[in-house]
């Protein structure tokens, strides 16, 4: 199978409705023009499509010109997940290196792909949780502002294109936390959130890879951090994302999951290890102007599909005066329909009220 990005957009591709090839890795999106299908069925060139997010999970779809799914959270935040402390403002800062090892197909396979396309990721997020009570818990507010710096590399062929800008998507959510409950007798402490993918960031059809997938996108999760004993919590959040269409596009990807698990233990009263872990899950196909067999049927693509599952060792220290810094490298495997390769990241938690 060959994989490729082109970097020019024909002028008879940027007046159609054709869909766009796309990639999305931490926090950008990576768009190639459309390549008209041969009239020789028997080479049909597969084009990658990379949408780097500002949740760092480099993806690329390596059949035709599906859409790939937009920026979402791969590992940014596990242990205490689901506490938010006192009332007030806290801040929390993350920085996430994606580097991609290979590219793998809709069936899992490396499909040895010279294509590379890492990213560094340096976002911010103020957190408000205000007195006001609902439904027995505290109503929360947060904006997330991101930044990303991508590289893109081709041995075989020529590079895509990269957006000069660094902004990504804003995201804003409204949450509900219930803090210091009690679930089998323990400690239990958890959030509902609802986000919104607001598309601000840098975007110019010009180049293949921005760092906004420009379109929107809603996600709703639950998180939770489960105190099992003095020494051991668990954590989890659970997100489920509906994307729109791409603006100006008939193209959409699907329906999609993604969650992030820990478990942790104090070796020190200040210092927690780790066992850390994500995993991404697309439910359906991606479509184009509504027909989900789309990509089947034009292309030839029988599962559009994206999963990604990632694992590693942390560290969290928990400072005296309520901030908390967590590290952790993820290991990523069973990738399908992106690329695989290991993800650092920091994460910063200061708390801004007393």
């Amino acid at each position: 199978m060959k994989n490729e990005i082109s970097t020019n957009v024909p002028e008879e591709n940027k007046k159609t409705d054709e869909p766009v090839k796309a990639t999305t890795d931490p926090e950008v999106k990576v768009t190639a023009p459309l390549e008209k299908k041969q009239k020789n069925n028997k080479a049909r060139t597969r084009r990658p499509l990379l949408l780097l997010a500002f949740c760092l999970s480099a993806i690329v779809k390596t059949y035709a010109q599906d859409p790939a799914l937009p920026p979402t959270n791969l590992g940014l935040a596990n242990v205490y997940d689901g506490v938010a402390g006192k009332p007030g403002f806290i801040y929390q800062g993350y920085a996430q290196y994606f580097q991609a090892h290979q590219l793998n197909d809709g069936f899992g396979r490396n499909t040895h792909s010279d294509l590379k396309v890492n990213s560094l990721l340096q976002m911010n997020q103020l957190i408000y949780l205000s007195p006001v009570r609902l439904m027995g818990g505290n109503i929360g507010f947060t904006v997330i502002v991101p930044f990303v710096q991508i590289s893109a590399s081709n041995l075989s062929s020529q590079a895509p294109t990269v957006n000069p800008g660094v902004l990504a998507d804003i995201v804003q959510g409204t949450a509900v936390q219930w803090s210091d409950k009690k679930l089998f007798g323990k400690p239990f402490s958890h959030r509902v959130e609802f986000d919104i993918n607001v598309p601000v960031g840098s975007y110019d059809n010009r180049y293949n890879i921005n760092p906004s997938p420009h379109l929107w996108a809603y996600g709703i999760y639950h998180a939770f951090t489960l105190m099992l004993s003095d020494q051991i919590s668990v954590s989890s959040r659970n997100q489920f994302n509906y994307n729109s269409h791409f603006i100006g596009q008939k193209s959409k990807a699907g329906t999609y999951y993604n969650g992030n698990y820990s478990i942790d233990y104090s070796i020190l009263k200040s210092l927690k290890i780790e066992a850390a872990a994500y995993y991404l899950t697309q439910f359906n196909q991606d479509s184009y102007d509504g027909n989900s067999h789309y990509y089947h049927d034009k292309y030839g693509v029988d599962n559009t599909k994206e999963r990604v599952f990632g694992y590693g060792p942390g560290l969290a220290y928990f400072a005296r005066n309520g901030v908390l810094l967590e590290a952790k490298v993820f290991f990523e495997t069973a990738a399908k329909n992106r690329f695989e390769g290991t993800r650092p990241t920091l994460r910063l938690a200061i708390p801004l009220s007393k």
